[in-house]
């Protein structure tokens, strides 16, 4: 009885349904719903008729870059990058290219929807152009095609785009290329012509060692112009060490400064503030490490007195801690193993100062060893303007260049240990000390 009921009841709402007119039937080879009808009326989720319905837009209306499109020659981006496949995103500072790729774009036309498979028939390409307050604009090419994720369009246009060269993809590139600055560039171009005074290299923002002579000059220079960019670091704050720093530095007879700077074993250039640093792989730079560069302090001259009296910048440091430079210390990291225990401190304020200013006023003589063995001991300075020694302690002797040794008074050497472990068991000025065996 209850299944009599249900049927009936199905029956007089199908035939309610008819009789409104508003129900079309699908079922295939009805006059009123026919196979033609039932693709009609699905075509447009699988694409089939939107190429009808396309209207040609410029590329930055269908876009909706409008803003940017009417305002790229006032507020320039500040860079614009290529990013083939999923290689190394590589960009560019100079204003002529930024200004040409925003010409190309604004020149191009989208014309309809591209055909499923059009974008597999190359590799992508993706431009991305950073405005000064970070907002980036990026648009992929893949192969003959505009994709988004809206789909594949086809375009006309954009030959100025293609046309435009970045580092890593170009090996006309060279390293001092990747600096955008003419200065740089006439450095490079005019080296023998103009050769540098010297060239130094300091490492952690310490003391700088410098070289003369015009070989090793010349030797420094060519790694740095043979060198070969193979990349652009992604993620520096997981690939890299981001705390090792070495800068080469040449100075050029008029006083003029070119520093080269690695962070760890990448070239690191900041041409735009607003962009941030760019981490350029190279080859061809790893023997900088090996080169032998030393100040030229005469050993011969130094007949015993203050550490100050071995290098200037250990003077400089003096100078400041006792308030007699218009610099200042501003923290003083410290390593060490001492009697099998090494660990390490920072110290900052007052203790900072202390601590220099007792460091710097310990006793040495003339006495050299070619070498030193037992604990050891790092103080690394840093001054108000970010440069600062740094000392190394070996046994009973303190390094003035690298091989060279000079011997400490034994008492002044004693106390040093002291206030180290003092200070370490103190959990040093900050409180930040880590200490493990080495036995």
């Amino acid at each position: 009885m209850k299944k009599l009921l249900a049927l009936c009841c199905g029956l007089a709402m199908l035939l309610g349904l008819t009789a409104c007119g508003g129900f079309v039937s699908i079922m295939p080879g009805s006059s009123d719903g026919t196979e033609e009808d039932v693709t009609a009326s699905i075509s447009p989720q699988l694409g089939q008729t939107e190429d009808e319905d396309f209207t040609e837009k410029s590329f930055y209306a269908f876009m909706g870059w409008d803003e940017l499109g009417e305002s790229y020659y006032e507020n320039t981006p500040v860079a614009l990058s290529c990013q083939e496949g999923d290689g190394s995103v590589s960009p560019v500072f100079d204003r002529a290219s930024i200004i040409a790729a925003c010409d190309a774009l604004k020149d191009m036309t989208v014309t309809g929807r591209a055909e499923e498979d059009a974008a597999q028939e190359g590799t992508g390409y993706t431009y991305t152009l950073t405005m000064s307050d970070g907002t980036a604009y990026s648009v992929t090419f893949n192969g003959s095609v505009l994709t988004t994720y809206t789909g594949s369009y086809t375009y006309t246009g954009g030959e100025a785009l293609f046309a435009l060269t970045f580092p890593v993809y170009d090996s006309s590139y060279d390293l001092f290329d990747l600096y955008f600055d003419d200065g740089v560039r006439a450095f490079a171009d005019e080296f023998e012509e103009n050769l540098p005074v010297s060239v130094g290299r300091r490492t952690n923002g310490g003391a700088t060692m410098t070289a003369t002579d015009e070989e090793t000059i010349r030797t420094v220079f060519s790694l740095l112009a043979g060198a070969t960019v193979t990349g652009v670091e992604a993620s520096p704050d997981q690939n890299i060490d981001l705390t090792t720093s070495t800068d080469y530095i040449f100075t050029m007879s008029d006083g003029t400064t070119y520093t080269f700077t690695f962070t760890d074993s990448c070239l690191t250039v900041t041409t735009s503030s607003d962009y941030g640093p760019v981490y350029y792989w190279l080859s061809g730079t790893e023997v900088l490490a090996y080169i032998s560069i030393v100040p030229q302090t005469e050993t011969e001259a130094f007949e015993g007195g203050l550490i100050t009296g071995l290098r200037e910048d250990f003077q400089t440091a003096a100078d400041a801690a006792a308030g007699n430079s218009d610099l200042t210390v501003s923290g003083v990291y410290v390593s060490y193993s001492i009697d099998g225990q090494s660990g390490y401190l920072t110290l900052s304020g007052d203790t900072a100062v202390s601590f220099v200013q007792a460091v710097t006023a310990m006793t040495v003589t003339s006495e050299s060893q070619t070498e030193a063995e037992g604990d050891t001991i790092t103080i690394s300075v840093t001054l108000s303007d970010g440069s600062g020694p740094i000392l190394y302690f070996i046994g009973d002797t303190i390094q003035q260049v690298v091989g060279t040794y000079y011997v400490c008074d034994s008492g002044s050497i004693s106390t040093l240990r002291t206030t180290v472990q003092s200070l370490a068991a103190d959990g040093g000025n900050t409180g930040e000390v880590v200490e493990d065996s080495t036995n």
